[in-house]
């Protein structure tokens, strides 16, 4: 009697294997999925909280994290904002206990660090975010409701969106895959299976609105919380918005991108150096624009269209330092030098 085998039998009976039906997007999804997943983690978290009559109670909460270096897991801040303890479910059910070794509030970033081999958890593959296309397919994979290593799929919604309630101003990539509790510090992902953001937030009440970091500024935290517990975030004393094309147009501005100064700190770093605020004050909706004054559009030689682009470069500085900056005005254009101080805190 000839052998078919499972193949045999099942086209006996008429059904056809189901791998030999799916889509090119389907075997992308699964091929994606796979490769990353191994670099994720659950993280659980074990901490107090004290309740209005004085007491405390032990809560629990869970998390998502991504290896970014060997034992080194990069997660959401507020995910083990109260925890006292930590441990990690790896993809083979493996518990393990991590170590806090920084933090950065203002970025919602923490950085553990876990006993195990690169073999054991592979650092995810991670991907500059300046290419990034609205409509693009992702997927957000992590650990909604302590289901490790679910995945779900979207596209990329919107770019430089603003998070209540962080630093970074509109940074952020919005997407529309579902996201729920616990998928925090999770891996937003794409079609080359690359990470390209870490899940950071949702729109409460609402429908498939996430938003997740890009890895970039991430990326160029990791050192400071590795070496010293906090990311270096200098204040150079001064607050602009995104020159866009319609703002150019409407106020008749010299440039059509770039950082439009709205104030500065007397004595600060930018004060020091000569950076300029307008006195031309127009109110549109609600809002008192400042014009005439400087709009910068280069940091040391690289175009800067919107603020996480003096962001990122900020974040690779140091005390006493020089940052140049390329700025445009209605006098003209000139070169303006500020020396980067220390933190305040």
């Amino acid at each position: 009697m000839k052998c078919y085998g499972l193949f045999g039998v099942l086209l006996v009976f008429g059904v056809s294997d189901p791998a030999l039906s799916l889509t090119n997007e389907e075997r992308n999804t699964i091929q994606v999925c796979a490769s990353v997943s191994q670099s994720m983690v659950l993280i659980l978290s074990r901490g107090v909280e004290t309740r209005g009559d004085d007491r405390v109670r032990e809560i629990w909460t869970s998390g998502s994290g991504i290896a970014i270096k060997p034992g080194l897991v990069l997660t959401n801040f507020h995910v083990l904002e109260q925890a006292w303890s930590l441990e990690v479910v790896l993809q083979d059910g493996r518990r393990v206990d991590a170590t806090l070794i920084g933090t950065a509030p203002g970025l919602d970033l923490a950085l553990l660090r876990v006993p195990v081999s690169s073999d054991t958890l592979p650092p995810a593959r991670l991907a500059a975010t300046h290419n990034m296309k609205v409509g693009q397919k992702v997927l957000a994979i992590g650990s909604p409701f302590g289901l490790d290593h679910s995945v779900t799929s979207g596209i990329v919604s919107g770019l430089d969106r603003e998070v209540l309630g962080l630093e970074l101003g509109p940074s952020f990539i919005q997407f529309d895959a579902p996201v729920n509790p616990g998928q925090s510090g999770g891996a937003l992902v794409d079609s080359d299976g690359q990470v390209v953001g870490l899940i950071t937030a949702k729109v409460s009440g609402g429908e498939s609105v996430g938003f997740a970091l890009p890895i970039d500024i991430a990326v160029r935290a990791i050192p400071d919380l590795e070496r010293m517990g906090h990311a270096f975030r200098p204040q150079l004393g001064f607050g602009g918005i995104e020159v866009t094309a319609d703002l150019a147009a409407l106020f008749d501005l010299p440039v059509k991108t770039g950082i439009l100064v709205q104030e500065i700190d007397e004595g600060g770093a930018a004060h020091k150096a000569g950076l300029k605020l307008g006195q031309r004050h127009i109110y549109l909706n609600d809002r008192d624009y400042i014009l005439d004054g400087d709009i910068i559009v280069a940091v040391d030689g690289l175009p800067t269209r919107k603020p996480m682009d003096l962001l990122l470069r900020l974040l690779s500085t140091r005390p006493g330092e020089t940052l140049g900056l390329e700025v445009v005005s209605s006098t003209g254009p000139r070169h303006v030098e500020v020396i980067i101080p220390p933190m305040e805190h």
